[in-house]
């Protein structure tokens, strides 16, 4: 009995062990599939990260005195910054109208998805006038409750008319 148990325990810390070797990659870059040079400038954005953290390893073990570790570390962010200006500069470039109207359809359908989840804000408004309290403001567009110096809504980002 004891064999048999001692033998599942294993078993299950041998499967915590194993699984994380066959789980893929959380790492997501949008858009590489499109553009490989955006791929090459993920992964140069990555090494410059492990980068920064080897280097203040390196400092907190020892094997960097602080005077080079502060001129590598601004060596390494200046790089890191020039490349992240770099993906940003191709992502724009990757953007186009086409994509932007996907994208706003997706919301469209998003918020009308939305809107018919919740309950109409007239027939809540309309609900609390009758009862005699005050009318409370909710979005035209999703019928969320927002303040009365609200310039957007809260839950969907809609602009309100004052």
């Amino acid at each position: 009995m004891w064999l048999l148990i001692a033998f599942l325990l294993l078993l299950a810390a041998t499967a915590v062990v194993v699984i994380p070797f066959f789980r893929t990659s959380t790492h997501h870059h949008p858009d590489v599939s499109v553009d490989p040079k955006l791929l090459a400038l993920y992964n140069r954005r990555d090494q410059l990260y492990q980068a920064i953290r080897e280097a203040k390893f390196d400092l907190d073990t020892g094997k960097l005195s602080p005077e080079d570790y502060e001129r590598q570390l601004a060596h390494l962010k200046r790089q890191a910054a020039s490349v992240l200006r770099a993906i940003d500069r191709r992502q724009a470039t990757l953007a186009t109208a086409e994509l932007d109207a996907e994208v706003e359809s997706m919301v469209t359908a998003a918020r009308r998805e939305r809107a018919m989840v919740h309950p109409q804000p007239v027939l809540v408004a309309a609900a609390g006038a009758a009862a005699g309290n005050a009318t409370p403001s909710y979005c035209p567009q999703c019928g969320a409750r927002v303040q009365a110096d609200d310039r957007f809504c809260p839950a969907c980002g809609t602009r309100l008319k004052k």
